[in-house]
């Protein structure tokens, strides 16, 4: 989940945008992009929408869900207390639309916060003199979430490499791939650890390495972080990337965020669109205006937008325009 930045009058923003494509050509990743191999492009290219359902989603409503590409859960929890993970026959159906034809199916994964709610998380890592090094103090603004020392053998054992790691489980229950949030926690530790943007995008790297080595298709998404796109080998680690708040909301309240801002987010973000990968927008917004405004921008960059509330409790449609031009109902705010 993003944290917060930015403010000022949206009329500003097309005006910051127009400039945007020419500081773009004249920037270029750390290392020349791979090709994303043609049946990991084919698959997430023919994605023309998509959907982010997080929390309290049934199987039963990702089934009916027309969306070409859907992020969730593989675990069930409730009262931030993991219950059991998603069976393989779960996330079979999952990857069906209503239609019959197949959709992409991502699951999500937290690299850089530790989540009580997971099958990891010990009771007495509540009793902070028996927690483990590399972990930290609670998000004062995610119950339930905690900081971790990313870097650390032990936090990388429990994300990939045995038996028991989510990326493994997440691998074996079917998933087509992996969404990788919290990519941007390195932010929180560059005055300690001056390393930790280049352990980030290291972790990223092996996290990729590893889940293709078991299967060359599984795809991996970043979420955030577009920072670490001028990292050595992240967008060649890539197949897409997501973006929370590009155009609206990182100050708070819905409020458009800073042009310098939103400038330079989409200038990584076009790097990664003209090097074949997959660019995913999601706006926390509830307002009809805004939301009309931002899929406008967000799809004439060739993005894909989706609007959610923040708590991702509930699905909304595909943010694809009706026959009138505008935007279907989105009920779920």
């Amino acid at each position: 989940m993003n944290a917060i930045r930015l403010r000022c009058p949206f009329i500003r923003l097309l005006t910051c945008l127009a400039g945007a494509a020419a500081i773009a050509a004249a920037v270029s990743p750390a290392t020349a992009p791979a090709e994303v191999p043609a049946s990991r492009m084919q698959r997430l290219g023919a994605a023309t929408n998509w959907g982010y359902w997080l929390s309290a989603f049934e199987v039963e409503g990702v089934e009916a869900a027309p969306h070409d590409l859907m992020v969730v859960d593989n675990g069930v929890s409730a009262n931030r207390r993991f219950i059991r993970e998603r069976t393989s026959d779960e996330v079979a159906r999952m990857k069906i639309r209503p239609d019959g034809k197949q959709r992409v199916l991502l699951s999500y994964l937290s690299i850089g916060e530790a989540e009580r709610y997971r099958a990891y998380w010990r009771l007495d890592w509540y009793d902070i003199a028996k927690r483990p090094a590399w972990l930290g103090g609670g998000n004062p603004i995610w119950v339930g979430n905690y900081s971790v020392q990313f870097w650390r053998p032990d936090w990388e054992q429990l994300i990939f490499g045995t038996p028991e790691s989510l990326l493994d489980i997440i691998i074996g229950q079917g998933f087509d791939g992996v969404y990788l949030d919290r990519a941007d926690a390195f932010f929180e530790w560059e005055k300690v650890r001056p390393s930790a943007r280049g352990d980030m995008a290291s972790f990223v790297r092996r996290i990729a390495d590893y889940a293709r080595k078991k299967n060359p298709n599984f795809l991996v998404v970043m979420q955030n972080a577009e920072e670490l796109l001028d990292e050595d080998g992240v967008l060649n680690a890539i197949d897409g990337i997501a973006k929370e708040d590009l155009l609206y909301g990182v100050g708070g309240g819905g409020a458009p965020n800073k042009p310098q801002d939103v400038r330079y987010s989409i200038e990584q973000l076009r790097l990664a669109r003209s090097a074949g990968r997959k660019v995913l927008v999601v706006e926390y917004l509830g307002d009809p205006a805004k939301m009309e405004t931002a899929a406008k921008v967000i799809r004439a960059e060739n993005f894909l937008p989706y609007f959610a509330p923040r708590s991702l409790n509930c699905l909304n449609p595909p943010a694809v325009p009706t026959a009138a031009g505008t935007l279907p109902p989105h009920p779920c705010r």
